[in-house]
């Protein structure tokens, strides 16, 4: 090989050492050198509405003292200045948040079995019972349970034969019993295909079967006629405290997106809801975003504000489609006014006592998305978030770092 030739390809190499050394810190931020265990871990913490060490500056003046000691100041700074771009009400939606992107549903792991309960070493079989929604909302629209069991070598679905099925509600350390489910493997009333080897439960709720219900199945499955009992649980919210009107509507705001959404309240009270942004052509993932406060009984609006720095990162123009949509009513015995009421408050706060379940959810809108106006990217602002609190916390962790 030439001189020359030996220069030119060094020269390349210090180049391209030069260009990685430089971009180092922006791919590290992007995830280029992520695998996709990391690149879920990350989307996981950055889609959280709370800060490191949680909360705000102003709701956790002593934040400092929850963090963990072991991670070197630097880092902490360095992690909450990347957080803390976005606002808590308005955080980063990617691929990888399932809970975000598919929120009324939580996928169980099967059961390996054994056929006796003190043996240690699996059967070869797998079974799991799957709500296929995480909570029931409403008296109307029934819940669906699977239950399926497979060879763990082939995955092939063996047959069931249904024993028992029982069913109770927990609350309060006491234990209620419900009317429990009918199901099928024959195609009707929820079940998906007859004769599939996926049997189908059918659960509607009464009124008094609010909380955290559990479900115990007792059954033969695979030619052996194995015994089998599983168990799984799902949450009940039979009352409707509001539900979407199906108003909305969209308009730029300080640089970020604003999407009003109407509300029917039957119950006033405070209301924690939620509602996700994407990208209307191919519904890739942009933004969720929630509004909390207190709702009167009526008609209302609340607002989504959905963050400029988010959308106009995600480099799609609009149209945007608000999707998800969902919430609950807050249940709590204890009124967060109280905290604010001096020696009366304190009084309240120490004689509530929890009587009901914490929450009573807003059921999903189920109609057509909600499409937005169309959308220069430069509508929104690239400005990252600012406000007292993050100062403030800011220069603590500065503090620290020092």
């Amino acid at each position: 090989m030439s001189q020359k030739k030996i220069f030119i390809y060094l020269g390349l190499a210090i180049a391209a050492a030069l260009v990685f050394y430089l971009l180092r810190d922006e791919a590290e931020e992007n995830g280029w050198f992520l695998s996709e265990e990391e690149k879920k871990a990350k989307a996981e913490w950055m889609a959280k509405g709370s800060p490191p060490g949680g909360g705000s500056a102003s709701d956790n003046p002593d934040f400092l003292g929850s963090l963990d000691e072991s991670i070197p100041p630097e880092k902490v700074l360095k992690d909450y200045l990347e957080w803390s771009e976005y606002p808590p009400n308005s955080r980063p939606l990617t691929k990888y948040n399932e809970d975000l992107t598919n929120p009324y549903f939580i996928q169980l792991s099967p059961i390996a079995m054994v056929d006796k309960p003190e043996d240690k070493k699996p059967n070869g079989y797998s079974c799991k019972l799957q709500p296929l929604q995480w909570a029931a909302i409403g008296v109307k629209e029934p819940l669906h349970i699977t239950l399926e069991c497979f060879n763990t070598s082939n995955f092939e679905k063996v047959p069931l034969n249904i024993r028992n099925v029982k069913l109770w509600k927990e609350f309060d350390g006491n234990k209620f019993v419900a009317l429990p489910p009918d199901g099928n493997d024959k195609g009707i009333d929820g079940d998906a295909h007859a004769k599939d080897n996926v049997f189908t439960f059918e659960w509607r709720p009464t009124y008094k079967d609010w909380g955290d219900m559990f479900m115990e199945v007792e059954f033969e499955y695979a030619k052996e006629k194995k015994q089998g009992k599983v168990l799984s649980s799902f949450f009940s919210s039979p009352y409707q405290p509001a539900e979407w009107s199906g108003y909305f509507l969209d308009v730029p705001r300080d640089g970020s997106l604003s999407l009003k959404t109407g509300v029917n309240v039957f119950k006033a009270g405070t209301y924690h809801l939620e509602a996700n942004l994407v990208n209307a052509g191919n519904g890739d993932p942009i933004a969720w975003a929630s509004f909390d406060g207190k709702l009167n009984a009526g008609r209302q609006e609340v607002e989504f504000l959905f963050f400029g720095k988010l959308i106009r990162e995600s480099g799609y123009e609009g149209p945007y489609a608000l999707t998800q949509l969902r919430g609950h009513r807050v249940n709590l015995a204890v009124d967060p006014d109280w905290f604010g009421q001096g020696e009366e408050g304190m009084r309240r706060i120490l004689a509530a006592k929890t009587t009901e379940p914490d929450k009573e959810l807003v059921g999903p809108y189920n109609k057509d998305n909600y499409t937005t106006k169309e959308y220069n990217l430069n509508t929104f602002s690239l400005k990252a978030f600012e406000s007292p609190e993050k100062d403030q916390k800011v220069k603590q962790l500065q503090d620290l770092a020092r």
